[in-house]
């Protein structure tokens, strides 16, 4: 009997317990859905508040809604837009200068890695292979574009430089690539990339194109030299040439015209000097026709005065000592 008792006892025992939880249940439930309230409201408020976005100055936002472009070109600052998923926002770069390397890779240079020769080389418009290498500088002028215009843009910026690049060098000699044309084909493909680029849509814009290397292939660089080499001999032999031309063809050109300068002279004096003597001849015939004894004594005085011009005369006084004298004889004895 007495067992029977301690079962009763201690059914109404743990009866009294579960009454007790309960009640203690029934306390506490309004607390529990107090705190419940409280952390769905803290999750939506940070739901909410994932919707605030700042945009760099660097940066400008484009916005989507359910896949849709609602907003782009979003300048820099604090913005709000809807939640994920409702709302996405993209914060591109538009400010900083991006590069893409044609006929290299920038990472492989960067690891001391030579780039492959399918990349380098280019056929110039005569028929021989170079190797080149270019770089590309662009910015992002739509960022809109830029993200939905194309796929991959920085690839398409790559493709179609290499792209100009080959075709403006196939029409190029290969001394014009390697000297004088650099310049214009840098402008050429500047333009004709950034004509594709916007073809495409892809709200990219070149800011510069830059050759940093065209060379000859390795294994025939040393043949290139030579011929530079020689074209450069020829071109400075040529030069020297010209030069000497110009400087001695205007001095015989002067010398010539002196020499026939002179000779016209020579020859106004020589016909002049002729026309006096057949003129002073012509005088003289007449007046020797005139006057003959007189004009043939003057002739023998004028010719006796010329030879004896040129001799050595000797006077003799006769009051010194009369007799001949032999000139010859005296002359002998000097």
């Amino acid at each position: 009997m007495s067992h029977g008792r301690d079962m009763g006892s201690d059914n109404k025992g743990i009866w009294a317990d579960e009454a007790s939880v309960g009640t203690d249940m029934k306390a506490g439930l309004p607390r529990v859905k107090r705190l419940a309230r409280l952390f769905v409201l803290g999750l939506l408020t940070m739901y909410l508040l994932s919707g605030i976005y700042v945009v760099e100055p660097d940066e400008r936002g484009v916005v989507t809604r359910f896949g849709r472009l609602v907003s782009a070109n979003i300048e820099p600052g604090i913005h709000y837009r809807p939640p994920w998923p409702v709302g996405r926002v993209a914060t591109p770069q538009v400010t900083s200068i991006k590069r893409m390397s044609i006929g290299y890779k920038i990472i492989d240079r960067v690891r001391g890695l030579s780039a492959s020769s399918r990349e380098t080389q280019f056929v110039t418009g005569d028929a021989n292979i170079i190797e080149g290498q270019l770089l590309v500088q662009y910015v992002v002028k739509d960022p809109a574009a830029f993200l939905f215009g194309v796929e991959e843009p920085h690839w398409l910026v790559r493709k179609a430089c290499e792209a100009v690049l080959t075709e403006k060098v196939a029409v190029t000699s290969v001394d014009d690539v390697l000297t004088t044309a650099k310049l214009e084909i840098e402008r050429y493909v500047k333009a004709g990339a950034q004509e594709i680029l916007d073809s495409y849509g892809t709200g990219l814009e070149l800011v510069a194109a830059h050759i940093q290397e065209v060379n000859p292939p390795r294994d025939v660089a040393d043949s290139f030299r030579d011929v530079a080499s020689a074209r450069e001999d020829k071109n400075r032999i040529i030069q020297e040439a010209n030069g000497y031309a110009n400087r001695v063809v205007p001095m015989a050109r002067g010398e010539g015209a002196a020499l026939i300068i002179a000779a016209r002279g020579d020859s106004t004096e020589f016909v002049n000097r002729a026309q006096g003597e057949a003129d002073r001849f012509r005088a003289l015939v007449a007046e020797y026709r005139s006057g003959r004894s007189t004009i043939r004594t003057r002739l023998w005085l004028e010719t006796m005065d010329t030879v004896l011009s040129t001799v050595k005369k000797y006077i003799l006084n006769d009051d010194a000592g009369g007799g001949e004298l032999d000139l010859r004889f005296m002359e002998m004895k000097r």
